[in-house]
């Protein structure tokens, strides 16, 4: 895994990432709440979350190239678990950053329970789904060379 590959591969998988983790996170959120229509509002719904973390996690990872695979994959799930809790807490960030400050949100432990783990479930399995299916990419690649 010593080339690059190249950016239109690299932008496709990790779109076709974002696609499967959505899909199945739109599944798993009708699943639990034992409702198709669950599973409708979730994909109208969660669209500007996802656009939002593929711009925070996405962007950066398809700009790594191949160096994504020298990254240990427990430090690659730990950072997209973080990241997604971010993205799911963002509406609390954007609140607290318009207010200016004056609001204060009093987060325990406990909190992170539900939607921010979520969120970090979705985007720990979005950054390994990714770096799998850039490897299988690159063996794709290298066979057909």
């Amino acid at each position: 895994m010593t080339t690059n590959t190249s950016l239109t591969t690299r932008i496709e998988v990790s779109l076709r990432a974002l696609g499967i983790v959505w899909f199945v996170s739109g599944i798993a959120f009708g699943v639990h709440f034992r409702d198709a229509f669950a599973s409708c509002l979730f994909f109208f719904w969660s669209m500007p979350f996802f656009i939002v973390g593929w711009l925070v996690t996405g962007i950066p990872v398809v700009a790594m190239g191949n160096q994504i695979f020298r990254i240990p994959k427990i430090i690659l799930a730990v950072s997209g678990a973080v990241l997604g809790i971010f993205v799911t807490l963002l509406p609390f960030e954007l609140d607290w950053a318009i207010s200016l400050g004056a609001k204060h949100f009093r987060l325990g432990w406990s909190d992170f329970k539900g939607w921010p783990a979520f969120g970090a479930g979705i985007g720990a399995g979005g950054v390994i789904l990714y770096v799998w299916l850039l490897s299988r990419a690159v063996h794709q690649n290298k066979t057909q060379t």
